[in-house]
């Protein structure tokens, strides 16, 4: 380890979190590092008792969650087992979308109301919020999972990432603190080209990373740039794949070039992480302590290895409840223990959101991510949106529109946009449609090119 290393982390770091008002993050860090080992019993114990705090506090604080609860006849003190929580109906999207101001906790402090929103990856963007201390628990949570693949504060790190609201300030003043504090090492991969994963390859053998982080897709795109130009990096200690989970083939492809294992997250933007790989490679071990999650068949409760949708209740953001919030995914449940020794419940698969970056009319890369963020979810009259496309530069926006739908000013918007990302000819297509389809699988894909880049033929 450094010396600079060793300042970040004993020194800068808690010095930063305690000047903004974040060293709540320090004391989860040492809760979730204790209680990763605790006894299965106990951990149950811990997350049942967080479970029914919060659900007092839904139906005493917000409106939607005591109109809900009353509306099927349930109160909080009637919960005893999990057979009692599936009384509660799912928490849909719509319900957020339209409920927002009801789901927030009766005066919570409008200062301690931290405003968030999602890709709409799933086709459904939505607005959210959380508290000063649950940002600082989902830190902390994210922390202790990258350590599983052994990163520590104060390691370099570079990721690979396409959503501009996380990317660092720029600045002197913001390049001397990520300099202080070691600050992971930003390639933005919203828009992408052969000449910038060249870049990305140059900036890696200079830099020399100990982690690279990044979106699956951007990962796989990246590993087959670099195996199809023969191209090879530098050796990481371990990789971190976000935002949806690589399938075998990806993950023997990315660990083929990068020489090194990778290592599984399943996150979301509502809650964080979600679940992520240990050393041992044996499943995805849950967030446990902070989330409560589900998986539900027509039929019940899945049983492990039955694929089923995922119900999520955040047990720590109390600003604005999400309980048995229903993310639009498919998973299903590892049986048995894990090696590493962990008590953590584990999920076997995540048959999750897919989306592919869409190639431009000169043949640059956008990602579906980027596009969700920064196109679908600025406009809410859309409704739901999946994109597709099966030429360069040509898109077809498939509309299950909201009630606010307005087709001139909605699709010039969208022509706008398409031109603005993909190129300035760039040209859309618009299909109404009363549904989106879905995957085989099950799962909802916000955009699907059947482009083959330039750069990776021949």
């Amino acid at each position: 380890m450094t010396l600079h290393a060793k300042m970040v982390r004993n020194l800068f770091y808690p010095l930063a979190l305690v000047k903004s008002g974040e060293a709540a993050t320090l004391r989860y860090q040492r809760e979730l590092e204790r209680s990763q080992y605790f006894a299965a019993e106990q951990l149950h114990a811990l997350r049942w008792r967080r479970l029914q705090d919060l659900l007092r506090h839904a139906y005493a604080s917000c409106p939607f969650y005591r109109q809900r609860l009353q509306s099927v006849g349930f109160h909080p003190d009637d919960l005893r087992d999990e057979r009692d929580l599936r009384r509660l109906p799912p928490l849909e999207k719509s319900d957020i979308q339209n409920h927002t101001t009801d789901l927030i906790a009766r005066d919570w402090p409008k200062h301690d109301l931290i405003r968030n929103q999602t890709g709409g990856s799933t086709g459904t963007p939505i607005i959210f919020f959380l508290s000063r201390d649950r940002k600082c628990s989902r830190a902390a949570a994210t922390l202790r999972h990258n350590r599983w693949a052994g990163y520590e504060v104060g390691d370099s790190a570079a990721v690979l990432w396409g959503a501009p609201r996380d990317r660092p300030p720029q600045g002197w003043r913001s390049s001397l603190r990520n300099w202080a504090l070691a600050e992971p090492l930003w390639l933005d991969a919203a828009h992408l080209s052969e000449a910038k994963l060249r870049q990305f390859r140059d900036t890696l053998c200079r830099r020399r990373p100990k982690i690279l982080q990044a979106y699956a897709r951007v990962l796989v795109l990246f590993a087959r740039f670099l195996e199809h130009h023969r191209l090879e990096v530098p050796r990481p200690h371990g990789i971190i794949s976000s935002a949806e989970v690589l399938d075998d083939t990806e993950r023997a492809l990315v660990e083929r070039v990068f020489g090194c294992r990778v290592f599984n997250r399943y996150g979301c933007r509502e809650v964080s992480v979600i679940a992520s790989e240990c050393e041992a490679h044996n499943g995805l071990h849950l967030m446990a302590e902070g989330l409560w999650v589900e998986i539900e068949t027509p039929q019940g409760p899945a049983q492990p290895g039955e694929i089923g949708s995922v119900l999520i209740t955040d047990l720590l953001n109390y600003a604005m409840p999400l309980i048995r919030y229903r993310i639009g995914d498919l998973a299903a449940w590892a049986s048995g223990s894990c090696s590493c020794g962990r008590s953590l419940p584990r999920l076997e698969k995540i048959a999750g959101r897919v989306t592919d970056f869409l190639v431009g009319d000169a043949g640059q890369l956008v990602s579906g991510v980027f596009l969700a963020t920064y196109v679908v979810a600025q406009r809410p009259s859309l409704g739901q949106v999946q994109i597709v496309q099966d030429r360069p530069g040509m898109v077809t926006y498939r509309i299950k529109p909201s009630e606010q739908f307005d087709a001139l000013a909605d699709g010039e918007y969208l022509r706008r946009a398409t031109q603005q990302y993909l190129g300035a000819n760039a040209q859309c297509e618009l299909e109404l449609v009363e549904e989106l389809p879905v995957s085989a699988s099950g799962k909802f894909l916000f955009s699907r090119s059947s482009v083959t880049p330039a750069f990776l033929c021949g």
